[in-house]
């Protein structure tokens, strides 16, 4: 928030109707009480004031300020609106206003003040306080527009043009926010535009952005979002060594960060590294037991490994959550499945209630299809295979399955062209399929 005092001076700047010569003199008398921090004495003199001045926008203002620098937010906030009755286009009083309902949490007002205060205003600071107001309260595009009118005003402040440039990106307009990132000078040396400049080129489909994104890492290991987002990109494109080289110096800096473990899990089991991916994951549950991404990694290492009943365990106490993740209920399938032929029929219970909850995923409908296959129910098992594939047509094992039920059923030419299709999409393992779905799902802002 910018500093109430010098807004205090600026608020009327450029409009026809200053304040009255004597409502000015009697608010800078009172200005010395509380920049030396006589916040009592000022606010007994702003009482006195608005007494005095009973429609004076400005010592109401100014009473605001003083009630906010002793925490007597409600106070405050009432002396803002009061100010705001007086005069509606008051930019001092919308911003102060608007940053007391920001952090009560009613954005939504907070946004429709910031937003007036940026349309009826001139002054950069002013500007670019409400631009960065809008952008807390997550209204990028209302952003935008108002920092582009700060920018033009100032176009050699870098905070403005590097927030504009956020908010240009976060409001869908990469390409905007890549030109205005291009303005800055010694960009190479900020870990916060490399970071931006990462994303932005990540977002518009462009691979250098990886390098900038671990350039941000490497120069601020401590800040976990600049790791986590390098690790991102690195295991999408899997580069999984370089994806544990930029979280070690991190997690150095923050051992139990909960955005990077699971990250590192998830790298070092695509490595191999079953052993140190599952204390990684084990660490990340030791601190939050409710993340269900650092469940579902160690349970599905516990499957890959084969210890099924620790697998059963650690799935089990996640599923008391009744808002537990789908692919949980997912991977309770599959351990039932391989348990044992006793348990089909749980284990069919078990992925219906995951397609229960995300009917989208395609290795539930595949799952289910093995299973009424091994329940010699041919007709159930295709039908599964079939929207398997329908919801992902480059899903090649549903195609071998489905040749085998044709043949069973004598339908040999349809086979053949399961057959091929299965081919054509590249005759995988299921073990390898496997792997790379639960990345997919574990992956962060891919549920």
């Amino acid at each position: 928030m910018a500093g109430g005092l010098l807004i205090l001076i600026v608020a009327f700047e450029g409009r026809a109707q200053a304040p009255p010569a004597e409502e000015q003199q009697y608010l800078f008398s009172v200005l010395p009480l509380i920049e030396r921090g006589e916040l009592s004495n000022a606010e007994q003199r702003l009482l006195s004031g608005v007494e005095q001045y009973p429609h004076s926008a400005i010592l109401y203002n100014a009473l605001g300020i003083v009630y906010r620098k002793q925490s007597k937010i409600d106070n405050a906030a009432a002396s803002f609106r009061k100010a705001l009755d007086i005069l509606p286009s008051f930019t001092a009083a919308q911003l102060q206003l608007a940053s007391i309902d920001q952090q009560q949490g009613n954005r939504t007002e907070a946004a429709r003040l910031f937003r007036s205060a940026g349309e009826s205003t001139t002054n950069f600071d002013a500007l670019a306080t409400a631009g960065l107001g809008l952008a807390d309260c997550e209204d990028y595009a209302g952003a935008a527009h108002v920092l582009e009118r700060a920018h033009a005003l100032r176009p050699d402040a870098e905070s403005v043009t590097y927030n504009l440039a956020l908010a240009q990106y976060k409001s869908g307009n990469p390409a905007s926010a890549l030109v205005l990132l291009q303005l800055i000078a010694a960009a190479e040396r900020q870990p916060d535009v490399l970071h931006l400049r990462g994303k932005v080129l990540e977002g518009l489909g462009k691979a250098e952005g990886a390098g900038d994104l671990t350039a941000a890492c490497r120069m601020e290991p401590s800040n976990e979002v600049f790791c986590a987002d390098a690790a991102l990109v690195a295991i999408r494109q899997e580069r999984f060594l370089d994806a544990i080289a930029v979280l070690a110096p991190s997690l150095e800096k923050s051992p139990g960060s909960l955005s990077l473990l699971p990250l590192m899990g998830l790298a070092q089991f695509r490595l191999g590294r079953y052993r140190d991916a599952i204390s990684s994951y084990t660490t990340a549950l030791e601190r939050d037991e409710s993340v269900d991404a650092s469940r579902e990694g160690l349970a599905f290492l516990c499957y890959v490994t084969g210890d099924l009943e620790k697998a059963r365990v650690v799935i089990e106490e996640g599923l008391k959550n009744p808002k537990a993740d789908f692919y949980l209920a997912h991977i309770e399938a599959m351990v039932l499945y391989r348990l044992s032929p006793q348990l089909r029929s749980k284990a069919l219970g078990a992925v219906d209630r995951a397609l229960q909850a995300n009917g989208t995923f395609a290795p539930s409908y595949f799952l289910r299809g093995k299973i009424r296959m091994d329940q010699n129910d041919f007709p159930g098992a295709l039908d599964d295979f079939k929207q398997a594939v329908e919801l992902d047509p480059k899903y090649p094992l549903p195609y071998y399955k489905m040749a085998q039920i044709y043949m069973r059923q004598g339908r040999t030419r349809e086979a053949a062209d399961a057959r091929r299709k299965f081919s054509e999409l590249g005759n995988l393992r299921e073990e390898e399929i496997l792997l790379q779905q639960t990345q997919n799902v574990l992956l962060p802002g891919t549920r």
